[in-house]
């Protein structure tokens, strides 16, 4: 049965024998990392054993008492390995979806952390996760720290940005983007999530 799902699905398998658990077969999914590692990824299983354990019984299409079968999913397999393979694939370097963070407001000085708290609550407003960091350090030491946590852009808010009520961008591994106005710029952010999500 299981075989056949495989089959009439089109999926390409390769079947192992003994391999299965003591209470019936099971189809692992298997991936392989960025350095080439082969592991299990997710896993379907049919238990024959539990429902009967459980006296699970339902009525057949002959009108008589059985017992079903239990299918056991874990699409995810566990979530910590789930989230170690996903940082091990992208090196950190996630797309602009899957960021934890993606845009760090990088005040310039403490005039302006009002204002970068106010950048913040509107990408917030707009569905974009970011960060505020007004700590009395450089702007070119917080740019480097923004660069090694691979944050998919940085806003540096300075008193041109302030003045013109616009920000300045910076792409993690490219550098300078320009000078633009905040509502633009979460467009763009909103756009490029849409296009890598395949919505519309």
């Amino acid at each position: 049965m299981v075989r056949q799902v495989l089959i009439d699905s089109k999926i390409p398998y390769v079947e192992v024998q003994d391999e299965a658990a003591f209470y019936g077969p099971k189809i692992d999914v298997q991936v392989w990392s960025a350095i080439g590692r082969e592991f299990t990824l997710a896993t379907n299983q049919v238990d024959f054993a539990v429902p009967a354990r459980f006296g699970l019984v339902y009525k057949n299409n002959q009108n008589k008492m059985d017992t079903p079968i239990c299918i056991h999913r874990a699409p995810l397999g566990t979530h910590e390995r789930f989230i170690g393979f996903l940082i091990e694939h992208f090196a950190g370097n996630f797309p602009i979806w899957l960021a934890p963070k993606q845009v760090s407001i990088l005040s310039i000085s403490e005039k302006f952390n009002d204002y970068a708290k106010k950048v913040l609550q509107l990408l917030i407003n707009s569905d974009i996760r970011g960060l505020v960091d007004i700590r009395d350090e450089k702007i070119g030491k917080k740019i480097r720290d923004a660069e090694m946590k691979k944050v998919p852009f940085m806003l540096i808010i300075g008193e041109k940005e302030f003045n013109e009520n616009k920000v300045s961008v910076r792409r993690h591994g490219s550098g300078d983007v320009g000078n633009i106005p905040l509502e633009e710029f979460a467009k763009m952010v909103q756009d490029e999530v849409n296009n890598s999500l395949g919505v519309n």
